[in-house]
């Protein structure tokens, strides 16, 4: 079977690659993120319609990695998941960490549409509660049962960029991230500092083209604060690039130097609360051009807007289960 185009995961320049095999010692994380082929991995012509459905009025490519960002120290964000790609065919958590997620309840994951878009369920498994990805100590794993995303996503709209993940058994040893109100906008105002967590790439990339300048994938988790930019300023920012979809489903947050990446999308943009591992949730890593470039901020899902709220609330009844292949 010859090699095929992958479908376009995600909209953050650098989409993630399929591989046959962990990386020797000496290859980057880019050669790593090839695809290949992989006999009945995905009818061509599911691929194709699931590429189609998955862009809205772009080709702008993807990027699922923190920059600028500092090392986590172990413990500290425990809701954080690591989503887990078996296809990649790694040995570790580092070698098949395809997305970040974040635990929202004991059996249910949040994170980027894009993530899961093109795949089934059984292709992923996550982890909670690691820091170092090459830990087998640190954490629970648990294999996902079903996956949902929102139908608007998959009807062409990039806004929606959310899915679930339903576990197959509970996570019990691990706090869950709250979830910002839907509606309510107060943590999201222009300057308002918020924190992105990742496994993504550190090295910062171009926006136009894409990428460039390679990829070093950190063991450890990384976080970063980024402020929050005023739609307008996005707007112009990405005006004539087809990547925002609208004030009501997109946040902008980042700056020169700060920013998500490659291997960051679906993770949690969220604030500290008081008291012991209290975090609230306001955004999902999802797009943007380039990585850490100067005028162009990360864009995240708004978790406040209504639709995506209540789609997260009950994704049995408002999204569409992700099909087993034939």
């Amino acid at each position: 079977m010859p090699a095929i185009d992958p479908p376009p995961l995600a909209r953050r320049s650098g989409t993630p690659r399929l591989r046959n095999s962990p990386p020797t010692h000496g290859e980057t994380r880019m050669k790593a993120f090839k695809w290949i082929s992989l006999a009945g991995l995905l009818a061509a012509a599911a691929l194709a319609a699931s590429a189609q459905a998955a862009q809205k009025q772009s080709d702008a490519p993807i990027r699922p990695q923190i920059i600028g960002g500092t090392d986590v120290v172990n413990g500290k964000y425990p809701f954080m998941v690591t989503v887990q790609l078996k296809l990649l065919g790694g040995d570790n958590a580092y070698d098949n960490h395809w997305c970040g997620g974040s635990l929202i309840s004991r059996y249910l994951v949040l994170t980027a549409a894009h993530c899961v878009a093109g795949f089934e369920a059984a292709d992923f498994s996550v982890v909670a509660g690691r820091t170092a990805l090459k830990n087998d100590a640190q954490g629970v794993k648990a294999e996902v049962d079903s996956a949902y995303v929102h139908p608007k996503y998959l009807a062409g709209d990039g806004g929606y960029d959310v899915a679930i993940l339903v576990l197959k058994a509970p996570i019990d040893k691990v706090k869950p991230v709250a979830l910002v109100t839907a509606g309510t906008d107060a943590l999201e105002r222009p300057g308002t500092a918020l924190t992105n967590i990742g496994w993504g790439n550190t090295i910062q990339q171009n926006p136009f083209p894409p990428g460039g300048n390679g990829v070093r994938q950190p063991n450890r988790l990384q976080e970063v604060q980024l402020p929050v930019v005023s739609y307008a300023e996005c707007a112009y920012a990405y005006r004539n690039t087809g990547m925002l979809s609208s004030a009501a489903l997109d946040l902008c947050a980042g700056r020169t130097g700060k920013d998500a990446c490659q291997g960051d999308s679906g993770g949690p943009l969220f604030v500290a609360l008081p008291g012991d591992k209290n975090f609230l949730q306001v955004g999902v890593v999802s797009r943007g051009a380039g990585c850490g470039a100067t005028g162009y901020p990360g864009v995240f899902t708004r978790v406040a807007n209504e639709e995506i709220s209540a789609f997260i609330a009950d994704p049995f009844s408002n999204g569409t289960k992700l099909a087993k292949r034939k």
